[in-house]
């Protein structure tokens, strides 16, 4: 395919073609590569120190995109039955109706505090209560444990938190702190916090914002975010509730019907399973449109509420407390944290099987508030849950790999560097473009042209401009259109006009083409001419520009054998008057492959590179009198012939050709054939955490500063 690629190497080491007359001694190393970034192993986490021991990773990373649990009413581990009540609390003379229900359904932690942040919390939802002088965390009107005594001097959590983060400088802890009413009781609460943290501690939003990066925060020695929810205080330490979104991924708002229903389940049937799962089955379709929808404000802390609605829940806990007993616990749990471990366990298998686990969500993600952070229990595969396997999973998700069929990048600079590899942006907001075949060709002002089949196997199209911002997907071809092609493969190329063609291949099996002029207007679609019924079926095909506009066409024919065409430069076809050209095979008639790449340099030379059905990576070249070499075998090193999937080339202008392929191990490697015909060593790209780059298929374009960017389908 054009610059697109299928065929590919098997080792880092290689000579040059395997014909004596370009094969000479390798130029030194193709490449110098980008440092490379590890991954976070969730297993050796130290959750007490986890920003700390990652600060390689996290350190240029904004606040608001680094992934980090959270805890959910994170003082309510103290309630009980026999706490009492928060009498300015809204809910209070709900929760006096029974204190065994309400501790039931507003337990949502388990353990202090303090643990919580061993355990890897770095969010603190909490909630207190002045009551006779004295300071109590509290959930939904019930009272939880002592927070805080003025009256005798007495220590509470209070203590414990402020000496936690004192203890910890290069852990950065993001309070949400609120009280029952927005009066000075909550400026009061705030400035207790403050105070016993230490006031050096809290970050000043004229100085650091969401978008601070730690390093920023650790050089203002700030580790502290204090969110003041009522929006009563005016201090630069106390920042604005209203910087923290989660972006309506909360399953609130049940209906009294839906509450009813759930209640007649637990009455006829005697089981809160289905109740159970119906709530986590909501809470977590609200998570999925939150996560994958990337519509929040970039600005702003998300705190993705990963927590189930207890509304629902009063009439069920009511209902089994009344059939089972006022002590009645769900396997000795308070009736939340019972919902909490059930819910836990089904966001846990998409943390750590992949539905939440690739890039595509872990970029869109930053806070994950869940209640029970310390939760223990079993998978859906029967495999234990230890303690702090939540916040291992969560935190994990910076380090997220890419979800197969992503479309991913990476620049070879003109001094031989690579960037780090970057997914590309996605359509319809969402965060990342994923499909299938996908190629790029670079235009003569330095944009870059894309045109990629969606997972919905509709055609797109977008611009990244030479300034580096995208002009963003946009359907290609009508709904007609898009059920003639549906997937098939695809090339491109740019003139030097500034037009952009491109090839598909039909559902019939037939050659199209279409040019996207300079004005950005279109051509339209139509078959190729050749010898099959007025059109030529292919099975593969590439295609470039040479300097005098002419676009040369390389296919495989139906019969797989190899042949090209060419569009002069006043838009006729020589297939018009001439057939199209076989080329010759390496000892057979016919040369017949897999995959091909075709490129063109500026003394009018045109180098193809091709996998043959030996699954070899052959090369050839035709002169400006259109002369054809014979095919010669790249090895990987001398004798030993290179094998793989994939193959893609482009011409640079002094030229040389770089060429990129999939090996046998299904990761991408690149190469330098010099204009004096020497093969530079071929050399692994690295992709994430410095693993091979692992590609279905490329697509390698020359851009005018002498750069080269590879575009890739993650495997």
């Amino acid at each position: 395919m054009a610059t697109t690629l299928t065929a590919g190497l098997t080792a880092t080491g290689m000579s040059g073609t395997a014909a004596a007359a370009t094969r000479s001694t390798p130029a030194a190393a193709a490449s110098a590569m980008a440092p490379a970034q590890r991954a976070i192993d969730p297993g050796a986490l130290n959750l007490g120190y986890w920003m700390e021991s990652n600060k390689d990773i996290l350190g240029e990373r904004p606040l608001n995109r680094i992934v980090m649990p959270g805890s959910h009413d994170a003082g309510s581990w103290s309630v009980t039955d026999r706490t009492g009540f928060c009498e300015k609390d809204g809910d209070v003379d709900k929760a006096k109706l029974s204190s065994s229900i309400t501790a039931s359904v507003s337990v949502a932690q388990i353990s202090p505090i303090a643990e919580q942040l061993n355990n890897g919390s770095r969010y603190l939802d909490l909630r207190v209560c002045k009551q006779n002088g004295r300071w109590f965390t509290h959930h939904a009107g019930a009272m939880g444990g002592l927070f805080h005594d003025p009256v005798t001097g007495g220590r509470g959590e209070l203590d414990e938190i402020a000496a936690w983060i004192r203890g910890h400088p290069d852990e950065i802890v993001t309070i949400e702190l609120r009280t029952p009413a927005a009066d000075t009781e909550n400026t009061e609460a705030l400035e207790l916090l403050r105070q016993a943290v230490g006031v050096e501690r809290f970050a000043d939003e004229d100085q650091l914002s969401p978008t601070s990066t730690y390093n920023q925060f650790m050089a203002a020695g700030a580790n502290v975010v204090l969110l003041d929810y009522r929006n009563t205080n005016t201090t630069k330490w106390a920042w604005s509730g209203s910087e923290l979104e989660d972006r309506n991924s909360y399953a609130s708002g049940a209906t009294w019907q839906q509450i009813a229903n759930a209640l007649a389940v637990t009455v006829i049937e005697g089981s809160d399973t289905k109740v159970v799962r119906w709530l986590s089955q909501r809470t977590i379709a609200k998570n999925d449109v939150a996560l994958r929808g990337n519509g929040g404000d970039p600005a702003k802390f998300f705190k993705l509420q990963g927590v189930v609605d207890t509304m629902p829940l009063l009439g069920t806990a009511g209902a089994s407390v009344l059939k089972k007993g006022w002590n009645w616990k769900p396997d000795g749990l308070p009736y939340l944290l019972y919902l909490a471990r059930e819910h836990n366990t089904a966001m846990l298998e998409r943390l750590e099987g992949g539905l939440w686990g690739h890039t595509d969500i872990a970029n869109n993600t930053n806070i994950v508030m869940i209640d029970w952070v310390d939760m223990g229990g079993r998978r859906a595969d029967g495999t234990v849950i230890g303690t702090g396997d939540m916040s291992r999973a969560i935190i994990a998700n910076n380090t997220a790999p890419v979800r197969p069929g992503t479309l991913v990048s990476t620049e070879r600079q003109a001094d031989g560097n690579w960037s780090a590899v970057q997914a590309v942006p996605g359509a319809y907001s969402s965060a990342e473009f994923s499909g299938s075949e996908r190629v790029a060709t670079a235009m003569p002002n330095g944009d870059l042209q894309f045109v990629a089949y969606g997972e919905d196997k509709r055609l797109y199209h977008n611009t990244r401009r030479a300034d580096g911002s995208w002009a963003g997907w946009a359907r290609a071809n009508d709904d007609e259109f898009d059920k003639r092609f549906a997937g098939g493969p695809l090339a491109i190329t740019s003139t030097p006009n500034g037009d952009a063609h491109m090839l598909a291949i039909d559902q019939e099996g037939y050659l199209n083409h279409n040019i996207r002029r300079a004005d950005a207007t279109w051509q339209g679609w139509g078959r190729v001419v050749g010898g099959d019924k007025g059109g030529y079926q292919a099975k593969d095909m590439a295609i470039t520009s040479m300097p005098n506009g002419i676009v040369k066409v390389a296919a495989f024919g139906q019969d797989g054998g190899l042949r090209m065409a060419e569009r002069w430069s006043n838009g006729s076809w020589d297939v018009q008057v001439f057939p199209w050209r076989t080329l010759p095979g390496v000892g057979a008639e016919t040369f017949a492959g897999k995959d091909l790449s075709i490129t063109g340099t500026q003394d009018n030379t045109v180098h193809i590179a091709a996998v043959g059905n030996d699954n070899r990576l052959y090369h050839m070249i035709q002169n400006a009198r259109r002369e054809f070499s014979p095919w010669a075998a790249l090895d990987t090193t001398p004798g030993d012939p290179m094998r793989g999937s994939a193959v893609a080339m482009t011409a640079l202008r002094d030229g040389s050709v770089q060429v990129a392929g999939v090996g046998i191990d299904g990761n991408t490697y690149h190469s330098i054939r010099a204009a004096d015909g020497r093969w530079s060593v071929f050399g692994a790209v690295r992709g994430l955490y410095g693993n091979g780059l692992g590609a279905t298929g490329l697509s390698i374009t020359a851009l005018p500063n002498g750069s080269t960017y590879l575009l890739a389908g993650a495997r």
